[in-house]
C-alpha cells in the first residue's frame, strides 16, 4: 500500500483524550454488562447456523476466550478502517473518529457480543476494501481483484447473504477504472474458487450440508418483515437519521475533494446503501446486516461531523454516544 501521507493538521477536537477516553469507557462498559449478565453466550447454534460457524464456534466455548476474541476482531476491524482512511485522506481534518464510532457503534448493539458470524464477515470486508481502494486506476493489479473475490467467498462461508456484495464491488472497480474483463474474471474466480475447495470437501466427506444450509440462507427472503421488537432500534434508527444526513451532505461537499476521495466515499455510500437493501431483503439477522453497514458509516459519519461547526459536532456526537449508551441499557434490561 501506499505510504501515509502525513499532514501537518491537529488531530480534532473530538479527538481529544477526554473524548477518546469516554467513548472506550463506554464501550468498556458494554462489554462487561453483556459479560456479567451472559448476554450472547453460549454462542446461538440452530439448524440453519453455517457448518463452518458451528466448527469455528466450539473454539469461543470459554466466555473469556470468546470475548477476547470478539474485542480482538472489532478493534482490528476498526483499525484498519481508520488506516484506510488516514491513508486515502478521506477526511480532511485529522481524526481518530471513525476508530472511535465503529468502537462505539459495535459495542452498543448488544446482538454483536460477544463474537458473531458477523465478526469474521467484517474482517474479510474491511480488507477486501483496503484491496479496492489500493487498485484504484490500477487494472493491471489482477491479484488485487482475486483476493477481493476469496475475501467475499469466505464471508459468505459465515453469511451467505454477503455474496450478494460481490456485484457492489464491481460497481466500485468500475467507478475506479478497473474493471475490465481480465479483472472481473480474476473476481469472479476467486470467489468460485472457495466453492470449488467446499464442494470437494463435501465430495470426500459424503456430507453436503455445507451447500444446502447456503441455498436455504440465500434464498430465505423475507422482504419488509424484520421481527425484532422495535424498543431495540432506537439507537438504530438514530445511526439511520445520521447516515442519512451525512449522505447529503457528502454529495454536497463533493466539490471540495479529489476525484479519488469523491469515488471512494461514493463507494462507502453505495455499500451502506447495499448493506440496508439486505436488511429490507431477508428482514431477519437485521443486527448482523446493521454491523455491516457500521463499517462505511463509522467513516461517513465522521467525515460529516468533521465538516460542521465545533459546537455541533460536540452536541451531535454525545447526542449519538448517550442515545446508543441508553439503548443498549434498555435492551439489557427487557432482557
Amino acid at each position: 500500500m501506499k505510504h501515509f501521507r502525513s499532514t501537518d493538521k491537529r488531530l480534532s477536537s473530538l479527538s481529544d483524550w477526554p473524548s477518546m477516553s469516554l467513548t472506550f469507557a463506554v464501550c468498556l462498559l458494554c462489554w462487561v454488562l453483556c459479560s456479567v449478565y451472559s448476554i450472547g453466550f453460549p454462542l446461538e447454534k440452530n439448524t440453519t447456523t453455517m457448518p463452518l460457524w458451528v466448527l469455528v464456534g466450539h473454539l469461543f466455548n470459554y466466555k473469556p476466550v470468546a470475548c477476547f476474541a470478539g474485542l480482538f476482531i472489532m478493534a482490528l476491524v476498526a483499525y484498519i478502517m481508520q488506516r484506510i482512511s488516514d491513508i486515502e485522506m478521506l477526511i480532511r481534518e485529522r481524526t481518530r473518529l471513525p476508530f472511535m464510532l465503529f468502537l462505539l457503534l459495535m459495542s452498543t448493539n448488544a446482538g454483536l457480543i460477544p463474537v458473531k458470524e458477523v465478526s469474521i464477515v467484517l474482517l474479510c470486508l474491511v480488507f477486501a476494501i483496503y484491496e479496492l481502494f489500493y487498485s484504484y486506476q490500477s487494472p493491471e493489479l489482477t491479484g488485487k481483484f482475486f483476493n477481493i473475490g476469496v475475501l467475499t467467498g469466505i464471508a459468505g462461508l459465515f453469511m451467505p447473504q454477503i455474496v450478494w456484495l460481490m456485484p457492489l464491488f464491481w460497481i466500485g472497480m468500475y467507478q475506479f477504472r478497473t474493471l475490465e474483463l481480465r479483472s472481473f474474471m480474476a473476481s469472479l474466480i476467486g470467489v468460485l474458487i472457495i466453492w470449488w475447495f467446499v464442494l470437494a470437501w463435501c465430495v470426500w466427506k459424503h456430507d453436503y450440508l455445507m451447500f444446502s444450509t447456503f441455498y436455504d440462507q440465500l434464498t430465505d427472503f423475507r422482504f419488509l418483515s424484520v421481527e425484532i421488537f422495535w424498543l431495540y432500534q432506537i439507537g438504530s434508527i438514530v445511526v439511520l437519521l445520521v447516515l442519512t444526513v451525512a449522505f447529503f451532505h457528502v454529495k454536497m461537499d463533493a466539490f471540495n475533494n479529489s476525484v479519488r476521495v469523491r469515488q471512494m466515499l461514493a463507494f462507502l455510500l453505495n455499500m451502506a446503501i447495499w448493506s440496508f437493501g439486505l436488511i429490507l431483503l431477508y428482514g431477519k439477522d437485521s443486527d448482523s446486516f446493521l454491523a455491516v453497514i457500521y463499517l462505511p458509516s463509522s467513516v461517513l459519519i465522521a467525515y460529516f461531523l468533521e465538516n460542521i461547526r465545533r459546537i455541533f459536532r460536540f452536541v451531535l456526537y454525545y447526542f449519538m454516544l448517550l442515545t446508543w449508551l441508553a439503548s443498549f441499557l434498555l435492551r439489557l434490561w427487557i432482557f
